[in-house]
């Protein structure tokens, strides 16, 4: 779905993001936040496709696998430089 679909039907029967923030009982931003950034809050996504009636993957294929669990948006770091320790091996002050 696109997210201002998204915004309109949870508008419709909430009147405010806040509100249903609100009544999940969180942050009054939280239901904004978790729309714009995907992997912000699973169980928040996970209410909002509840209040929507809806699967979470049919709300959001790109964050849920159709089994309904989220995928992963965590990113493998990889070190581009050399740690303080290597360049004293090699004889170079740090």
């Amino acid at each position: 779905m696109h997210v201002e679909d998204i915004k309109a039907e949870l508008r419709k029967k909430w009147g405010t993001l806040a509100a249903l923030s609100r009544h999940l009982g969180k942050n009054a931003n939280a239901v904004t936040q978790t729309l714009a950034t995907p992997g912000y809050s699973v169980p928040t996504e996970l209410a909002i496709a509840e209040e929507l009636n809806r699967k979470p993957c049919e709300v959001w294929p790109d964050r849920f696998e159709h089994d309904g669990t989220p995928v992963s948006f965590r990113v493998d770091r990889i070190p581009s430089r050399s740690s303080d320790a290597d360049l004293r091996r090699n004889g170079v002050a740090a």
